[in-house]
């Protein structure tokens, strides 16, 4: 093979692809636990199992099936870990869940960002 026929790799690393679910979805859910729930049930890899998920993001194992339960008075998963759980989970369900209870809008954070500039 010629090196004409390959083709140049083209900057950067490419990342996985998230799922977003639509708002009416985001506006459904009850509680932050049901948000965290929900992002559980619909993690990229079925077959990935809560002890896994601690591993791939730095978690105490029985931390995360707390997270995770459908008991209320477990312990939540703690914000400064969200970020890394949704990229493990392949979704933005908690974010999302998140921004919906601000009502925060993105003209609204492009303003303040403004003012702040």
């Amino acid at each position: 093979m010629t090196s004409s026929n390959h083709l140049p790799l083209v900057g950067g690393v490419i990342q996985p692809q998230r799922l977003v679910v639509p708002p009416e979805v985001i506006r459904g859910l009850t509680s932050y636990r049901h948000a965290c729930r929900l992002a559980w049930k619909l993690r990229a890899v079925k077959n990935l199992t809560r002890r896994h998920l601690a591993e791939q993001a730095g978690l105490y194992p029985t931390h995360v099936s707390d997270y995770f339960s459908v008991k209320e008075n477990k312990r939540e998963l703690p914000a400064r870990h969200i970020a890394t759980v949704e990229r493990v989970l392949g979704n933005t369900v908690i974010s999302q869940y998140q921004a919906a209870q601000s009502d925060l809008t993105v003209l609204e954070e492009l303003q303040a960002l403004r003012k702040v500039a």
